[in-house]
């Protein structure tokens, strides 16, 4: 059955998106800024799936007789994991729906577009995406987004009428048009709006500002106009749609971006949009894209970098969105404006400042959130550190970020150790390498020679499920708890086919069991030898410690009263636990930087000029030692 044949009610049924605050920021924040501050806050996304006849779920073909729920509960601040092609790095299906970490997976569209259709567009059945890149739908939410939020390179300038991605075959430009098929073809949970996000050196131009923050507002106008969802029915706005805040580093121009969302609609703009009074009203939550403020250094007069400016002195064509009625009405009227230039030849002669700072990260971001209500979920992508993260929970009151920095570390041979809040008996050598500067390293370089026969588990900080003689948190992942399996292990239809209850190799209803952890040796061995499964093992257990971390901060806050006091124990309240988290574990992560190095060895250890190269390190006294 084809995607053109389905009943439209079966196709354009979308699964309804929702956020609480079960704290509220004003609870942990100062009165001067109620907004932000750490905050508790629960997703739940409601999903009707159909049931077919005989009562089971089911994808298009058999007729549908009733529907059931599905409701995926994700509990804030916590963090969605990035994929590439849809697959989550060094990750099978099975592992992704056996592990509990694995709740928000995000699609970056674009490195599908190296065919046309794109071959996501082609799956049928309620569920396309999840179908068709094997996520289930009870355990996963899924978001699209054009653009990978974590590639930093440099692209093409966006046009009027189009955003330039990158995929396996170049760069594509990807209209509003296109946009919008390719969502309702693969219908996501949440989807990102496309909006005027430069992929270019910083810094830009006023005229560039203006211009993305006005075509950010175009588009999200056009795209949220209405569609029938069913048959005859009224139009509706279906789409869970997350919008991506414009400005750069220009805190005049995030706010006037973010004024324009709540600004009410009237005439044609409200008659675009109907039912809806303001564009805000069609939009599920904010996000925002660290990676594009770090593509490089910002003007040395951005009102942020530099305390001393005014930004009331910011220009008009900046501090307003435009106020012409067709720019929210029709978005293709912006073909007519010409594109500018990136840079102007003015701040090409520009003394750069330095890069932004952790505290003008987080004004920024308030700019952007202090015309908006507080009730809607806040996501950051391209954060690099816990210590950025637990900083932007404290200063921002963000509740999603990505988990890139943790798999990155994982590619590098990094196996994650540490823990939020931090012990009260302190830190020991079980949780990582002591720095100069007092502070330990956030994980283990596996790669380093000393682990060659170390025999511990991969994390000082966490127990095995099978180690019942130590308080400390359980790892749940498969290389700390690894479990036996209970029945025969079904793989695909083949294996169905071939597989008979009661004959050879079935274990019956075999109790399932915990097996001892894999050591750090084993790993070490793993990566040495070029294994794949050395990287498997470490992302598995450092998506289990960043869930682990991510709970510890959920725990403090729900420990915390407004008074800034603790229930039912003593517990010191969240900025000073950041504080304590700040002075233990070093921030400039020394580990990835050697990690990564040692990667660069390993690699190159086989192949054309290994023994030039062997020769060479042993005329210069052996391989320099990276740690301090």
């Amino acid at each position: 059955m084809g995607q053109q044949d389905q009943p439209e009610e079966l196709v354009m049924r979308f699964p309804a998106f929702s956020f609480s605050l079960v704290a509220t920021a004003s609870a942990f924040a100062s009165s001067s800024r109620p907004k932000f501050g750490g905050r508790l806050g629960k997703i739940i996304l409601k999903r009707q799936h159909p049931l077919t006849e005989d009562g089971s779920a089911e994808g298009s073909d058999p007729p549908v007789k009733q529907t059931t729920e599905h409701i995926i509960d994700l509990d804030t601040p916590n963090f969605l994991s990035t994929t590439s092609r849809g697959v989550v790095p060094h990750l099978s299906r099975d592992h992704c729906n056996s592990m509990s970490a694995l709740r928000w997976v995000h699609i970056p569209f674009e490195s599908f577009l190296d065919h046309t259709p794109p071959v996501p567009t082609l799956q049928c059945g309620p569920n396309p995406l999840h179908t068709f890149l094997g996520f289930s739908t009870s355990k996963q939410l899924l978001s699209l987004s054009l653009r990978d939020p974590l590639d930093a390179r440099e692209m093409p300038p966006n046009g009027n009428t189009y955003v330039s991605a990158n995929c396996i075959r170049g760069v594509r430009k990807v209209t509003l048009a296109d946009w919008h098929k390719y969502t309702l073809a693969t219908r996501p949970d949440l989807v990102f709006a496309l909006s005027d996000i430069p992929f270019t050196p910083l810094p830009h131009s006023q005229k560039r500002i203006t211009k993305s923050i006005e075509r950010s507002a175009g588009w999200l106008a056009e795209f949220l106009r209405p569609h029938k969802t069913v048959t005859n029915s009224a139009p509706t706005h279906p789409l869970n749609i997350l919008v991506q805040m414009p400005g750069g580093t220009s805190a005049a121009a995030r706010e006037a971006f973010a004024r324009g969302l709540t600004e009410t609609l009237h005439d044609r703009e409200a008659e675009a949009v109907k039912p809806l009074r303001c564009l805000d009203d069609g939009v599920a939550g904010y996000a925002f894209d660290l990676v594009t403020l770090r593509a490089g250094p910002g003007p040395a007069d951005d009102p942020v970098i530099n305390p001393s400016a005014n930004q009331l002195d910011a220009p008009t064509e900046v501090a307003e969105i435009k106020e012409a009625s067709t720019l929210l009405q029709d978005s293709n009227l912006l073909a007519g404006i010409p594109t500018p230039s990136t840079v102007c030849a003015q701040e090409l002669i520009t003394v750069a400042a330095p890069p932004l700072s952790a505290s003008a990260l987080s004004t920024l971001l308030r700019s952007s959130l202090a015309p908006l209500p507080p009730t809607k979920p806040r996501l950051v992508t391209g954060s690099c550190s816990p210590h950025e993260v637990l900083e932007l929970i404290r200063d921002v009151g963000v509740d999603v970020f990505d988990s890139g920095w943790a798999v990155s570390a994982a590619s590098a041979g990094v196996a994650l150790d540490f823990v939020f809040p931090v012990p009260s008996e302190g830190l020991n050598a079980k949780n990582g390498r002591l720095r100069l500067s007092g502070r330990r390293d956030l994980g283990h370089n596996i790669y380093d020679t000393e682990y060659a026969h170390d025999f511990a588990r991969l994390a000082g900080s966490f127990a095995a499920s099978s180690d019942k003689s130590t308080a400390l948190p359980v790892c749940p992942c498969f290389a700390c708890s690894p479990p036996s399996s209970s029945s025969h292990i079904l793989h695909s239809s083949v294996d169905e086919q071939s597989y008979s209850p009661g004959g050879e190799g079935d274990l019956g209803k075999a109790k399932a069991t915990i097996q001892p952890p894999v050591t750090r040796a084993y790993v070490h061995h793993l990566l040495h030898t070029h294994e794949m499964s050395a990287h498997t093992l470490l992302v598995a257990h450092n998506l289990a410690v960043l869930d682990a971390f991510f709970a510890g901060v959920r725990r403090v806050l729900s420990h915390q009263t407004a008074d800034g006091a603790s229930e039912g124990q003593t517990a010191l309240p969240l900025p000073d636990e950041i504080t304590r988290f700040l002075d233990a574990y070093d921030r400039n992560m020394l580990v990835f930087d050697e990690a990564k190095h040692a990667w660069l060895d390993v690699d190159r250890a086989r192949g054309k000029g290994r023994l030039a190269r062997e020769k060479g390190k042993e005329s210069d006294g052996g391989s320099i030692e990276g740690s301090q």
